[in-house]
C-alpha cells in the first residue's frame, strides 16, 4: 500500500488486523507460565566430592555447630572419629552388628569412607571413635566402637544418638557405660541441651534394654519409621524390605539432674575389666572374643 503524504511517497508494511494484540497477549500468557514455574536446582549425589582419607587428626575439621574436644574417663575416651586413624578399627566391626541400622552397613573402604565423609559434612552430626585407653596404654589399637550424634540442634536444644556400635568383644564390660556417661555428661552440661533421644527398632531387644538401663524413659513407638529395610539386611535369617517399627526413649535436663547422673555415676563405680587380657585371648586364639565376655554391666 503506498500512501501520498505532503509530496512524498511512503511505504506501509500490511499487517494483520489485530497481530499487535494477538503478541502481546501471547507475551502475558508466558509471563503467566513462568511465574507459575518454581526453580529446583536439587541433584542428589550421595558421593562426597573428597573422602579425607589421608587427612592427620591435627589437620582433621569436624565441621560441627558446637564446640568439642576429647572427652575422657580413666578407662574410656571419646575423639572424632577420623579415617586416619580409625577407618581399620571402624572396618573391624562385624556386618552383623549392623543389622539394625538401617542402610548403614555392612561397609567396604570406599562406603565407609563415604559414610564417614557424608557424616562429616553435616554439622548438625559429629561422629566418635570410643577409644579403649587400657589397651591404647599397652601399645595397641585401643579403638572399641563408634557412637554418632545426629540432629544436633542449638534452636531445639536436643540431640539424638544415631550410632552406638561397639565390638563385640567389649559389649557387657565397662565400655559402653562409660562413653555414654561421657557423651551424656558433655550433652546436657557443657551444651546445656534439654533432651537427648535415644531410638532402636523394635525387635532390637537388647538396645532396648541398654537404653532402659542408661536411664531413658520409653516415649511410645513409631510405626513405619525411617523408611523401607534395604532388601540385603537380614534379621533372624529372614530378608528385610520392609517398613518397621521404632522404640523411642528420651532423656530430658531434668531427669539427667535429678537422678540420670548418679545412676550412671554409680555403674561406673562397678570393676572394671581388665580389657588387656581380652586382647591376648583374641591374639592367642586367632578369633573374635565371643558376645558378651566379661561383666554385665
Amino acid at each position: 500500500m503506498t500512501i501520498q503524504t505532503e509530496n512524498r511517497t511512503k511505504h506501509v508494511a500490511h499487517l494483520p488486523l489485530g497481530s499487535n494484540s494477538a503478541s502481546q497477549g501471547t507475551k502475558r500468557t508466558a509471563e503467566a507460565e513462568d511465574e507459575q514455574k518454581v526453580l529446583n536446582l536439587y541433584d542428589f549425589d550421595p558421593t562426597p566430592q573428597s573422602l579425607k582419607e589421608h587427612v592427620p587428626m591435627h589437620l582433621y575439621d569436624i565441621n560441627f555447630i558446637f564446640p568439642f574436644q576429647c572427652l575422657s574417663s580413666k578407662y574410656v575416651r571419646l575423639e572424632p572419629l577420623i579415617p586416619s586413624k580409625h577407618l581399620k578399627g571402624f572396618l573391624s566391626l562385624p556386618p552383623e552388628s549392623w543389622t539394625h541400622f538401617g542402610e548403614l552397613g555392612p561397609y567396604s573402604r570406599k562406603t565407609a569412607l563415604e559414610d564417614i565423609e557424608s557424616y562429616r559434612l553435616d554439622p548438625a552430626c559429629l561422629l566418635l571413635a570410643v577409644i579403649d585407653i587400657q589397651v591404647e596404654q599397652a601399645g595397641e589399637d585401643g579403638f572399641a566402637g563408634v557412637y554418632a550424634l545426629i540432629e544436633v540442634n542449638k534452636d531445639f536444644m536436643h540431640a539424638l544418638f544415631g550410632i552406638i556400635n561397639i565390638l563385640p568383644k567389649y559389649q557387657k564390660t565397662h565400655i559402653n557405660t562409660h562413653a555414654m556417661y561421657l557423651t551424656l555428661r558433655y550433652l546436657f552440661e557443657a551444651l546445656h541441651l534439654i533432651r537427648v533421644q535415644y531410638d532402636a527398632v523394635t525387635h532390637n531387644t537388647a538396645s532396648i534394654k541398654s537404653a532402659g538401663r542408661f536411664g531413658f524413659q520409653q516415649e511410645g513407638i513409631c510405626r513405619n519409621f525411617n523408611g523401607l529395610v534395604p532388601s540385603f539386611k537380614r534379621v533372624k535369617e529372614k530378608a528385610q524390605g520392609k517398613s518397621q517399627d521404632m522404640w523411642v526413649g528420651s532423656m530430658t535436663d531434668h531427669d539427667w539432674s535429678n537422678g540420670g547422673r548418679r545412676r550412671l555415676e554409680v555403674m561406673m563405680q562397678r570393676p572394671v575389666v581388665d580389657t588387656k587380657e581380652l586382647q591376648e585371648i583374641e591374639k592367642d586364639s586367632g578369633q573374635s572374643i565371643p558376645d558378651g565376655y566379661g561383666h554385665g554391666k
